[in-house]
């Protein structure tokens, strides 16, 4: 029998965004495992006890997401509940076996009407627990949010107390959907409209929409950790006094322009839509694409290219919170229908090639530095067709992943070498 104080509520635009991009994506693309390691002293029941403080404090952590009518969903808010947590006996290689228990748990898709949008597992040596291996489902929590978690469960780990309340994504949800917002949807609509009049035609990958069926796409990716990069482009920041992602995205779009000749590109850029202090703090999937047309022009000075990127990005960031089905409906209107690779169809997702996702020093303790370039085909796949993303810290770390119909690894590790000598270059013009 349902439980009579489950709270039903309309998604958040951000939930409705990604609810709409993984329709047709594996269920297990949606998962974000992670390893926490827990600090000496911590017992299996503080660690329940935190874990338990955290679902009581957000929302999204006891939230399912329930059908309602066709293509759509609602949040059900459950109220909280005790928390029983398996353990898994490390003593051989508590390392080793919570890497292993991260990929199995990001392997198990969620059954997201029935399950929390978390699970959990406790790595023990000597009946200790010393590794939380936690997975999230993607419409519970973004990166930010998944910082935040981590630092709110260290803190209530070691007994502080959070004496904030924190937002609910259906505060967040009723302001987004309010008669009083109708002016912040109209501004959206009528951006996105000029977005789709000056963009190029909608470029889909050869041979997956044609009418002999999709081909099989294979995804690849390539990882390059810079520290000479990450030199270059703060000193190419601090002398444009740009952000940091603007120059690095900027590079992104010259070195695609100097290997296709395309002189014209769209590109998906996440807005992770917490510059307003009331939402700031709220764990839930708050993310949603901006749309920025980048136009490298030859001979141009890369000064220059920054800084138009720059001012183009915040004029996107400014429209980054939006009803998703008002921008699928005016892509319709304007030929962008459908899905650039058969990855996103029905989605705005699937109007992109190109995607940048700038992280900051998201997990930099678990970033390697690699000065030389890894390339593999595992890990988590959203099926974009080419997708980068990037954390800075002690190096610049840039993982260029491709889901096309292509093969080898040569065009996502010669974009990220190309990318890097374009920084180095411009940091010190002659």
């Amino acid at each position: 029998m349902e439980h009579l104080s489950v709270i039903r509520a309309p998604l958040t635009f951000g939930q409705l965004s990604l609810w709409r991009s993984i329709q047709r994506l594996p269920p297990e693309a949606c998962n974000l495992p992670q390893i926490w390691t827990l600090p000496d002293g911590a017992s299996l029941a503080s660690v329940e006890q935190a874990l338990e403080a955290l679902e009581r404090r957000h929302e999204s952590l006891r939230t399912r997401y329930e059908p309602a009518g066709e293509g759509d969903l609602v949040q059900a808010v459950w109220p909280p509940a005790p928390i029983h947590l398996d353990t898994i006996d490390g003593d051989d290689d508590p390392v080793r076996v919570a890497e292993e228990a991260a990929e199995r748990a990001g392997a198990d898709p969620f059954d997201l009407a029935v399950d929390r949008s978390w699970r959990a597992r406790a790595v023990t040596v000597e009946k200790v627990p010393v590794r939380l291996v936690i997975c999230f489902h993607h419409i519970a929590v973004d990166a930010w949010a998944i910082n935040q978690l981590h630092q709110e469960f260290l803190a209530l780990l070691d007994g502080l107390s959070i004496p904030e309340p924190a937002p609910s994504g259906r505060e967040l949800a009723a302001d987004q959907w309010s008669p009083e917002r109708e002016r912040r949807r109209r501004a959206a609509r009528k951006f996105w409209t000029g977005v789709f009049e000056a963009a190029p035609a909608m470029e889909r990958e050869p041979g997956t929409d044609g009418p002999e069926g999709r081909a099989a796409l294979s995804t690849r990716w390539a990882r390059l950790g810079s520290k000479e990069a990450a030199d270059a482009a703060g000193r190419i920041a601090d002398r444009l006094t740009v952000s940091l992602p603007s120059v690095v995205l900027a590079a992104f779009c010259l070195a695609v322009h100097r290997r296709t000749g395309r002189d014209r590109l769209l590109v998906a850029v996440y807005a992770h839509n917490r510059s307003d202090p009331r939402w700031e703090t709220l764990v839930a999937a708050q993310n949603q694409i901006v749309p920025l047309l980048v136009e490298p022009k030859a001979g141009e000075d890369f000064d220059e290219l920054v800084r138009r990127v720059h001012w183009d990005s915040l004029r996107s960031y400014r429209h980054s919170v939006y009803n998703v089905d008002d921008v699928l409906e005016l892509g319709r209107a304007h030929g962008y229908t459908g899905s650039v690779n058969g990855t996103f169809e029905g989605s705005v997702s699937g109007f992109f090639r190109y995607f940048f996702n700038y992280l900051g020093r998201y997990q930099q303790e678990h970033t390697s530095v690699d000065e030389e370039i890894r390339t593999g085909t595992a890990g988590r796949n959203i099926g974009a067709p080419l997708y980068l993303q990037v954390q800075d810290g002690e190096a610049l770390t840039c993982t260029l992943r491709e889901n096309s119909a292509g093969t080898g690894f040569d065009e996502v590790a010669g974009l990220l070498l190309l990318l890097r000598d374009i920084l180095v270059a411009a940091a010190d013009p002659e």
